[in-house]
């Protein structure tokens, strides 16, 4: 499937995304994400 990711999403220091239930969350640094699941950088957002 393929994976896409936001170019502003790297500027952040921490994203969170959900740990698998309800009011877990996990905190990421883009970069890592970046390197584990190789996304398809992409520029969407409106500046």
């Amino acid at each position: 499937m393929p994976l896409f990711m936001e170019r502003s999403i790297l500027d952040l220091p921490l994203i969170y995304i959900n740990g698998g239930k309800r009011g877990f969350l996990v905190g990421v640094h883009p970069h890592d994400i970046l390197r584990i699941l190789k996304p398809t950088v992409v520029t969407v957002a409106i500046e």
